[in-house]
């Protein structure tokens, strides 16, 4: 399996604390079966948030060399979970956001609890740049908990959906659980995501639980395609129109 959005660059933002814990998460990642992972940390304007590259790369290196150290075979490709602002294709431009895996796919997230009038415009110049988006956990979002049908304006114009695994346990809560069950049945997810954030997580011990839930929910087909083939395309730069 292959999971696309991550909190595992220590120091860096809400996710992991130190090398040690960087390492433990990857590791028990790997112990359920993932065998890469893009590590996301958060850009956002205006906050601590906004680290620069040559930091992350270093972080990054020094991860990887600690995990063939305690042998994990999980390959490691950075990115960047970017909170949507007014220029952020400027930001993409001068390289200081980073794509995934320096693709032309980007992972967006937008605010969780309030609708961002210029969402739609910003998200429909990104995709008319060129860039293919990815729209982080839409599930949680309250904008499509109160009108989920709002989600065709945003897959129409060709944004991709990436579902967290723990909304189908209900760690968001009821609405966002409810929604991502009726939007795994109508096939709008692109792929599914830890957005893991720390060693001792509630993520290890419930994934068995969702993986158990996927597999009624969906087909084996659809199910490859989220784990493995779909972020597969992403980690490659692969894109097509009638996924």
């Amino acid at each position: 399996m292959i999971d696309i959005h991550s909190h595992v660059l220590y120091g860096i933002d809400d996710g992991a604390k130190t090398l040690e814990e960087s390492v433990a998460i990857v590791k028990q990642m790997e112990s359920l079966g993932f065998t890469k992972m893009l590590v996301t940390p958060h850009y956002m304007e205006n906050t601590p948030y906004v680290a620069d590259n040559k930091k992350k790369k270093e972080i990054i290196k020094e991860i990887k060399e600690k995990l063939k150290e305690e042998n994990c075979q999980v390959e490691l490709y950075l990115g960047n979970e970017v909170y949507i602002f007014e220029d952020i294709i400027e930001k993409i431009k001068s390289q200081a956001i980073f794509t995934l895996n320096q693709t032309n796919y980007i992972l967006v997230e937008l605010p969780l609890l309030e609708h961002m009038h210029a969402d739609l415009d910003i998200l429909f110049e990104l995709v008319a740049s060129g860039v293919h988006v990815v729209l982080a956990h839409p599930e949680r979002y309250v904008l499509f908990q109160k009108d989920p049908k709002l989600i065709e304006k945003y897959t129409d114009m060709g944004i991709l959906l990436q579902g967290n695994y723990e909304s189908l346990v209900g760690k968001y809560g009821k609405k966002a659980e409810k929604l991502m069950k009726e939007w795994l049945k109508e096939h709008k997810y692109f792929t599914l995501s830890s957005d893991v954030h720390k060693e001792n997580s509630n993520f290890f011990g419930q994934f068995p639980k969702v993986h158990k839930k996927l597999m009624k929910l969906v087909d084996q087909t659809y199910l490859k395609a989220l784990q493995v083939e779909n972020p597969q395309k992403i980690l490659d730069g692969v894109y097509e129109e009638n996924d």
